[in-house]
């Protein structure tokens, strides 16, 4: 598996996370509206998790090799303000192993969470959380359904092109769950304008890329990430790069800010 920049520190706690499932595929109906079940879409069979009432529903889109567990912090918090969605993706957390083609790219498994979300009878419209690697699937999923998408949160999230202008560490492919993932054909799909969707970019006040160096040009990027989107940056400023275990309560609030701008502008 590819060592790429912030693995000395993230990852670990990423592939750790992997070994603390806490619930089983098959499906469970814990209260009324809330279920837990492998589903079939997009050629692949993914675990979902929903819970919650309202709108637009919350879509959480997991990091690098990173799947449910990595949101329990947030999570029900999430499904008591609206309602809530998780998938994992082939091979990680609930779901069964990847089926077919080893190489794919965001473009790819944002399809892959569209039809699951379908499967599940989840129509949206959907506020996007997208952390880390998730957000080039988010931005992809926002390109392929921009009808669909009322927000968009980029929570530390990697950027078009990241594997070519960031460290050299973090060249294309990159791995997960025995997938290999094309980042450049990834980024093709990622990339577009995200307007007039509303865009909220989180940042870490510590993201751990290894050195000084890399935190800055880190921090930088993520500044121009919320300027070309048009977009509020906010810092999480005691917070490693896993905002939403480290600092739960601004990715709360985040949300809680993009379903207030949806409701203004609908």
């Amino acid at each position: 598996m590819r060592a790429i920049g912030f693995r000395r520190g993230l990852v670990a706690g990423l592939l750790g996370a992997l070994m603390a499932l806490v619930a089983s595929p098959g499906a469970m109906a814990d209260e009324p509206g809330e279920v837990r079940t492998v589903v079939d879409g997009g050629g692949q069979r993914q675990w979902v998790h929903c819970a919650g009432t309202g709108g637009p529903t919350i879509v959480l889109v997991s990091g690098l090799a990173a799947d449910h567990t990595m949101w329990s912090r947030v999570f029900d918090r999430l499904a008591g303000v609206s309602r809530t969605c998780i998938v994992d993706r082939p091979g990680l957390g609930a779901s069964p192993a990847r089926v077919g083609s080893r190489t794919v790219d965001a473009g790819d498994q944002a399809r892959e969470l569209r039809a699951a979300l379908q499967a599940a009878g989840e129509t949206g419209p959907f506020v996007l959380v997208a952390h880390s690697y998730g957000g080039l699937i988010g931005r992809a999923f926002r390109q392929q359904q921009p009808a669909s998408v009322a927000g968009l949160l980029l929570l530390e999230a990697v950027w078009p092109g990241i594997d070519r202008d960031f460290l050299p560490s973090y060249a294309s492919p990159w791995h997960e769950a025995g997938t290999a993932l094309d980042i450049t054909a990834g980024s093709r799909a990622a990339r577009g304008p995200l307007a007039p969707t509303p865009v909220l970019v989180i940042a870490a006040g510590k993201p751990g890329n290894g050195s000084a160096q890399a935190d800055d040009a880190w921090t930088k990027r993520q500044r121009q990430i919320a300027r070309t989107a048009h977009a509020p940056l906010w810092i999480a400023r005691g917070s490693g790069h896993v905002v939403q275990r480290d600092e739960p309560g601004i990715v709360v609030r985040g949300v809680q800010y993009l379903l207030e701008k949806t409701t203004r502008t609908s």
